[in-house]
């Protein structure tokens, strides 16, 4: 892979441990993006499967990696669209109030 370098070691035995949630895991270096990404080497295609969007390899990649797991499908798409929801009444009253504003200040 061009740019990126495997981590063997690292401090925190990130690289070891993230076999533990998935044992095709490993984790790269990405030299361009200057970001550490997660790869599943049993993907058809393309390995990568998140970019870590953390500074430094510790705990809570390990907890991504099991958040994002592909068995927790249902629970991420019902967050996204939960969150979406509440986004969307949230805009909706800001208009609301907008309107308000520009027509009873006229």
């Amino acid at each position: 892979m061009k740019n990126q370098i495997l981590l063997d070691a690292d401090p925190f035995f990130i690289g070891m441990r993230i076999k533990e949630v998935d044992s095709n895991y490993f984790i790269t270096y990405n030299t361009c993006k200057n970001k550490f990404e997660l790869h599943n080497s049993a993907q058809y295609g393309s390995t990568f499967a998140l970019s870590i969007p953390y500074e430094c390899l510790d705990e809570r990649t390990i907890f991504l990696a099991r958040k994002t797991r592909k068995e927790n499908i249902d629970k991420i798409i019902s967050d996204i669209d939960r969150q979406n929801e509440m986004r969307d009444k949230k805009l909706a009253k800001s208009v609301f109030e907008q309107i308000k504003e520009v027509i009873y200040d006229n």
